[in-house]
């Protein structure tokens, strides 16, 4: 029951519905004199109405467009990373993956399974690591700026656990895919067979994630939001 109540609320904070002004009038009237040989469909329209007030007391609009800020409520599953709210645990002084090691792009492709995309924008990256969980990790250093793009294979179970102090995300877009973009600072640590990998956490501040053909990429250490969506844009 857990999994579907946090698949309900992840489903309210994505779509939507209108309720119109008279909607409780309408309900309240086809109570009062149910058709008898409607019986089935009452029961229906009462089920879906109580849905529809679910949804509309999630605060959900029926014409999202984005971008749209979206509470995190709980914890919500995207592309292998589960989000939660909460300042998450301390940071590591020098944050790494299991098995993390220097390597070329291509064999980075190689072990990782999967074709590893390079941003145009940002152009061949200063350094590249392969973890042994096969998440391929893009670095560079624009001044004091340190940027990281990683790249995995999304699945089922979560990868990583990402913590938001302030509880919000922005729903936008990547080349036409769903993304999301945390503007406020995070912490991100890696799930491994064992659990929480401590060694693992590290601070972001600006990050923005998107699924594309099955791989999840998460993109940090650029702003604003529209410079970050512009990289993102540009992986090829």
């Amino acid at each position: 029951m857990s999994d579907i109540t946090e698949d309900l609320l992840t489903l309210g904070r994505e779509f939507a519905v209108q309720v119109p002004d008279d909607l409780a009038e309408r309900v309240l009237a086809e109570i009062a004199a149910p058709d008898p040989r409607t019986a089935r469909r009452l029961r229906w329209r009462r089920w879906l109405v109580g849905i529809l007030a679910a949804l509309a007391a999630l605060g959900i609009s029926a014409a999202v467009s984005a971008p749209v800020r979206a509470a995190i409520v709980h914890v919500f599953r995207f592309g292998g990373v589960e989000v939660h709210q909460g300042a998450g645990p301390s940071p590591a002084a020098s944050p790494s993956l299991p098995g993390q090691h220097p390597t070329s792009l291509q064999a980075a492709s190689a072990q990782a399974g999967f074709t590893v995309r390079v941003p145009a924008a940002l152009g061949p990256p200063d350094q590249i690591t392969v973890s042994d969980a096969k998440v391929v990790s893009l670095f560079y250093q624009r001044s004091s700026e340190r940027v990281q793009i990683d790249e995995f294979a999304g699945n089922s179970e979560p990868m990583f656990e990402k913590y938001t102090a302030m509880g919000s995300a922005q729903r936008v877009t990547v080349n036409g895919h769903d993304a999301y973009w945390f503007d406020d600072p995070a912490t991100s640590i890696f799930i491994g067979p064992e659990g929480a990998d401590e060694g693992s956490a590290r601070a972001l501040d600006g990050s923005l994630l998107w699924i594309d053909g099955g791989i999840t990429f998460r993109l940090d250490g650029i702003r604003p939001q529209t410079a970050a969506i512009a990289v993102a844009n540009s992986m090829r």
